[in-house]
């Protein structure tokens, strides 16, 4: 009996829209009529749409993330880094967050903060906070974003990074 409601079964699903062939189980022999469903019009929707999203909360590893802006040429000024300091930054939310976009590796766990803000220009202070010597590290490097929020909008104003306490 089994066996024949699986040949039913095929027997309906291939059919599109036609009548199935009779289905023996045995001495008794039965038919049965199969029908798929009525097609539907083009104009109505078989699957929902997807529901609306936001944007990704990830961040691209390289060039300018989507709806940040790059800081105009000559307005970032990070001569009082020392070498290995991050200094690549976007300005998020119509410039009124400071993204800094940095590796990461190991123990060594970078930190961004706004300092002093004045209408001519915004200090950044970069920390970078090494393991004590000795102390065993793993040898990974992982991408991160220091957004540092500015009491108002960077606009025209010099941005200065300076290393941090």
């Amino acid at each position: 009996m089994g066996a024949s409601a699986l040949l039913l079964t095929v027997a309906a699903c291939g059919s599109n829209g036609t009548t199935a062939a009779p289905v023996s189980s045995g001495p008794a022999s039965s038919s049965v009529s199969v029908s798929s469903p009525p097609p539907t019009s083009s104009s109505s929707p078989s699957v929902a749409p997807p529901p609306a999203s936001g944007p990704p909360k990830s961040r691209p590893t390289q060039g300018v993330p989507p709806g940040d802006t790059a800081p105009a040429a000559g307005q970032i000024n990070a001569s009082a880094l020392p070498a290995g300091y991050p200094h690549d930054v976007t300005l998020a939310e119509g410039g009124s967050v400071v993204v800094i976009q940095a590796e990461e590796g190991g123990c060594d766990k970078l930190s961004a903060k706004a300092g002093e803000q004045t209408a001519t220009q915004v200090v950044v202070l970069v920390t970078i906070t090494k393991a004590p010597h000795g102390q065993m590290c793993p040898m990974h490097v992982r991408e991160i974003s220091l957004p540092v929020r500015l009491a108002a909008p960077l606009g025209g104003r010099e941005l200065v990074l300076r290393p941090g306490p």
